[in-house]
């Protein structure tokens, strides 16, 4: 078998799991709102799930990228895709609410885990030139599970209940844990000098841990534009996320849209995610990572700002087309740029130090937008959010097209002095 066959069948796995991995995410996530809202008729109760989950990447973020580049990732991933279909297993059967918080907290926590693991031993598993039509592949398994989950979970409500649902959700990542077992268990990976691990044996957790930030903040120093379109990315994304807490607030408040129209907005939303990622899948390799990245996240931040602006159903639902169509570009141009440009026996480490930053941002930019929007109105909150996320777009498009220029100026100068 030769290596490009290698690599794509086990890329097949890869994504297998990944796409069963995100169908169970959405069931578990319709499920558990469900479940709670049920148990204690309580908006609020609900809201603290969507707290944990940030709260949990922050905890966890400080030491998982030590863990992730020291360990084997295949073997790590299937062990945490197991215990978290065993918390998830058990939360039918709990007794009390807050054990069901606990559980929920520990899900989040593996899940944090698993995402720079996952992004490690992608890097190891395909080559650079197949990065970009493997990333445009996961954002078309994410698309089709952002369709077929909640439709999913709307046939398991139709002929069960929430609890049935999350017991489903438990079983798919336990098949995704069997789907990771076709991996290969050792890969030419870039990994720690087997000298420096001699020495950290010697060395305390805590003063590991002091040398791993020391690592990242030499990277950050001496790579300041990965770090700028890091996190010019990144920030368009927590404006995103503000926006979507006030985004039932305001369809129901200023469009004055129906249950049924908000339900309707969603699945238009999820099909212009799928549509996107499917045609991303046929001219990613025309296209260059970075007129990806810079231009999808404009075009995504348009769409945002469109659906600021909106009083009518259909302006939002053009906005939410827009925006859903266009991510799955952002999305693939942002993956592959951090898989090309950290280098692989240190991109845990790196991600999970940048994820404890951007976990922070989130939680106070929900918390601000939500206080605007209590002292003013949402839609002044949301229209401010979507101006200040159009112009961190507008620099993140700026600095790809630098950054891609310059490269080509590289390339040229160094076929020049060749010739």
């Amino acid at each position: 078998m030769n290596l490009y066959v290698f690599r794509k069948k086990h890329a097949t796995f890869l994504l297998s799991s990944i796409g069963i991995s995100h169908i169970g995410d959405w069931i578990y996530l319709i499920a558990i709102n469900l479940m709670i809202l049920h148990m204690t008729e309580s908006p609020a109760a609900v809201g603290l799930l969507y707290i944990l989950r940030p709260i949990a990447t922050m905890l966890t973020a400080g030491f998982a990228g030590s863990i992730v580049d020291r360990m084997n990732k295949r073997n790590m991933m299937i062990m945490l895709d197991l215990i978290r279909a065993a918390f998830i297993l058990a939360i039918p059967f709990l007794p009390s609410l807050s054990l069901i918080y606990l559980f929920v907290f520990l899900i989040s926590m593996a899940s944090s885990l698993f995402e720079p693991a996952s992004l490690a031993y992608t890097v190891s598993l395909i080559p650079i030139s197949l990065r970009k039509k493997y990333n445009a592949w996961v954002a078309l398994t994410q698309s089709g599970a952002y369709v077929i989950g909640p439709a999913v979970a709307s046939g398991l409500f139709a002929v069960s209940t929430g609890k049935t649902a999350i017991l489903i959700n438990g079983f798919s990542f336990l098949l995704s844990a069997l789907l990771l077992t076709g991996l290969p268990k050792t890969l030419s990976e870039p990994s720690i000098d087997r000298l420096e691990e001699r020495s950290e044996e010697t060395m305390n957790k805590w003063s590991l841990l002091k040398k791993d930030w020391s690592v990242v903040w030499a990277f950050s120093k001496t790579h300041v534009r990965v770090v700028l379109i890091y996190g010019l990315f990144h920030a368009v994304m927590i404006m995103a996320a503000a926006m979507d807490s006030l985004e039932v607030a305001f369809i129901t408040q200023v469009i004055h849209s129906s249950d049924s129209q908000y339900s309707l907005l969603l699945s238009v939303t999820g099909i212009s995610f799928l549509l996107g990622s499917f045609i991303q899948t046929r001219i990613v390799h025309r296209m260059h990572t970075m007129i990806l990245l810079g231009f999808g996240a404009m075009l995504f931040s348009t769409g945002y700002f469109i659906y600021s602006l909106s009083h009518f159903f259909v302006i939002a639902g053009m906005g939410f087309v827009i925006l859903s169509f266009f991510q799955a570009f952002m999305n693939t141009g942002y993956f592959t740029f951090i898989q090309n440009e950290i280098p692989g026996s240190m991109i845990g480490r790196v991600t999970s130090v940048y994820s404890f930053v951007h976990a922070l941002l989130e939680m106070i930019m929900i918390w601000f937008i939500s206080h605007v929007a209590e002292l003013h109105n949402v839609k002044t909150a949301v229209v401010s959010a979507s101006l200040l996320q159009w112009t961190i777009a507008a620099l993140l498009l700026g600095s790809c097209m630098y950054l891609m220029i310059l490269k080509r100026r590289k390339v040229d100068s160094t076929t020049r002095f060749i010739q």
